[in-house]
């Protein structure tokens, strides 16, 4: 009895623990976001860094290196890429009324053409309502995403001074992996250890290829769709290589924008979009994809699909992008917890 009562009071007081822990992190979430997005840049850089060590770099000079090129494609991305975007927004924030325009005299010519089907008025009514109601949207939109950009510049001081945390966290890494290792029970050691090694390679396997994939698209998307004359090649491509992070449904999410838009150009130019995009996911599932991910993430497609949709059903476009690899780590974590419970000898 006395036994159960000290097992209460020790869950209890866990519980106690980590809301009051939760609580005040969350108070301090603008302090320590700088190191939480450090960590994450730390383990995304690493395994360039630990590359270059075993090829004779001292760790300070990998480092260094590692910082040299990042800055190169930061800057490549300051100077070509992000004036682009801009640019592209605030011409399309501009041009937004005459899409709009077009966009409804495609649908009078439709109602013409198809004239027999006699739409009532309340229904015209209804779809000049929701029109404008997509158009203050799309205003809206690209309100909030320069408010999003302006508002970055606020975060200065943590922008700043994530790199010098960054580069701690990476000369320090293995002196934290051993302090974080001794942590562990000696007698557990090995078989955490051993599943930390399998979730690793799931997540960087998921980071380094998809993102690697997806910059290839973008800049296949936007050289193609340049090359036919669609109109904010820049932002449609890299909105193309940003969905095509989601498996499955991110080519048809990443080609909706960029055939629409050129559909309100012309039809003819919707078609040749259509064309170019069906040509770059082929140029990827068949050529891009098998030589970069040499694996998937273990998981069958179906379950692939439903988790997608479970994920942009209760969290939109971040569930989607983030429920693969949670998923990934899950199945590793569920095996590991049906093996140890049916008393099978871990792998």
């Amino acid at each position: 009895m006395e036994k159960k009562k000290r097992m209460i009071v020790c869950i209890i007081s866990g519980l106690a623990i980590f809301l009051l822990a939760g609580l005040f992190l969350f108070q301090i979430r603008s302090i320590i976001m700088p190191f939480l997005l450090a960590i994450l840049l730390a383990y995304i850089l690493l395994p360039l860094v630990e590359f270059l060590v075993l090829h004779r770099f001292s760790m300070t000079g990998a480092i260094l290196i590692v910082y040299l090129a990042c800055s190169i494609m930061v800057f490549i991305l300051v100077l070509y890429v992000f004036p682009g975007i801009f640019s592209e927004l605030t011409q399309f924030a501009g041009e937004i009324p005459s899409y709009a325009q077009s966009f409804q005299n495609s649908l009078l010519e439709w109602q013409e053409r198809y004239s027999r089907f006699n739409i009532p008025d309340s229904i015209r009514q209804i779809v000049d309502e929701n029109i404008l109601s997509i158009e203050a949207r799309i205003v809206e939109v690209v309100r909030s995403s320069a408010s999003i950009i302006i508002g970055l510049f606020s975060y200065t001081f943590s922008l700043l001074i994530m790199p010098i945390l960054t580069y701690y966290f990476l000369k320090d890494h293995a002196l934290i992996t051993q302090k974080l290792i001794s942590f562990l029970p000696p007698n557990k050691r090995s078989e955490i250890l051993n599943l930390w090694f399998k979730i690793n390679q799931v997540l960087r396997r998921f980071i380094y290829g998809h993102l690697t994939v997806a910059f290839l698209v973008g800049v296949l998307t936007m050289i193609g769709l340049k090359l036919i004359g669609v109109k904010f090649a820049v932002t449609l491509g890299f909105i193309a290589g940003l969905a095509d992070i989601i498996p499955y449904f991110g080519p048809f999410i990443g080609a909706i924008p960029a055939v629409c838009l050129a559909y309100l150009q012309s039809k003819k130019l919707a078609l040749y979009t259509i064309i170019v995009m069906v040509v770059v996911q082929q140029i990827e599932s068949s050529v891009i994809t098998p030589k970069i991910i040499s694996d998937s993430v273990g998981l069958h497609p179906l379950t692939i699909i439903f988790v997608l949709l479970l994920g942009g059903f209760y969290f939109g476009i971040w569930g989607m992008l983030f429920s693969v690899p949670v998923t990934a780590v899950l199945r590793i974590l569920i095996n590991y917890l049906y093996q140890k419970a049916v008393g099978v000898k871990l792998d």
